[in-house]
């Protein structure tokens, strides 16, 4: 049974990453912002406060939805940011609790380009209930994430780092040998 971490900052290409292993592998697949969009959908969507709060309960619908698969003994692939400390250490609990073998794949991308990936679709199809088309938004973000690089969390876990600068030269098949260990 695996869990396979798909991370990294905005626009790094998460959701298309994590949908090709999902569906060169089968395994179940939780995405954070589609958890999120779906309340936006069931409660509305308002401002970016409001934003803020789906999210707090979107991670734990995320969170509780990984452990239900690896309860089930299904392998799951878990997209989101995965960017704080603390997500180290629930990931390390579900690690020991469920014995899973944990692969980490990790997105990085150069600032600006994510930033240019982060305007077009948040104009484009991104959810609006985000609310990440707005201007203080934008300001806020390039203080948080497109004036620097992230790096993995220090998990115990095999780990891939993908530049996804150039989605052309990303070499899908040995991100899905190295999940599956081949």
């Amino acid at each position: 049974m695996k869990l396979i971490v798909v991370g990294g900052s905005l626009a790094t290409g998460k959701s298309t990453i994590s949908s090709m292993i999902a569906k060169e592998t089968g395994f179940a697949r939780v995405s954070l912002d589609e958890m999120k969009e779906a309340l936006f959908d069931l409660v509305g969507y308002r401002d970016r406060a409001w934003s803020k709060e789906i999210g707090r309960v979107a991670f734990s619908a995320f969170r509780d939805c990984i452990e239900l698969h690896l309860q089930r003994g299904d392998s799951v692939i878990a997209d989101a940011t995965f960017l704080w400390l603390s997500d180290a250490d629930w990931l390390h609990e579900l690690t020991q609790r469920y014995g899973v073998d944990l692969v980490q794949i990790w997105l990085t991308t150069d600032p600006h380009v994510a930033r240019e990936r982060f305007i077009l679709r948040s104009n484009t199809v991104r959810h609006p209930g985000h609310n990440d088309a707005l201007e203080e938004v934008l300001a806020e973000f390039d203080e948080r994430f497109f004036n620097k690089s992230f790096i993995p969390l220090p998990l115990k876990a095999r780990t891939i780092i993908v530049d996804t600068t150039d989605f052309d030269t990303v070499d899908h098949k040995t991100i899905v040998r190295h999940v599956c260990d081949l």
